[in-house]
């Protein structure tokens, strides 16, 4: 079981947290762009997670948020994915031959 302490600063340290991300919002200090991001809904598990997985000893609780937020993402993750797949082949063809080009100057010596 969790320690009052733990349970304390972990809720502390999230207050904390979302009270000075409101504050920014209020006071306009990050572009939109940013802030759209910032202060999307489905971020927040990800943020809490952090948080629980940092300062409280019950590790779990931030484990599930993690995986809660990735789920509520994952058609951003899907799409983010599907998008990589173009650069695959060009990079590996790359990594190949700087390999094979810094490995036969190495065998040479």
């Amino acid at each position: 079981m969790a320690s009052k302490k733990d349970n304390r600063m972990a809720w502390g340290v999230t207050l904390l947290v979302f009270g000075m991300l409101f504050l920014v919002r209020q006071l306009h200090i990050l572009p939109a762009e940013i802030s759209t991001f910032v202060f999307n809904i489905k971020n927040y598990p990800f943020l809490l997670g952090a948080i629980f997985l940092i300062f409280h000893s019950v590790k779990e609780i931030g484990i599930v948020l993690i995986i809660l937020g990735l789920i509520y993402r994952l058609s951003d993750i899907i799409r983010w994915t599907q998008n990589m797949t173009d650069y695959i082949w060009p990079s590996t063809l790359i990594v190949v031959g700087i390999v094979f080009i810094f490995g036969i100057s190495k065998g040479k010596k």
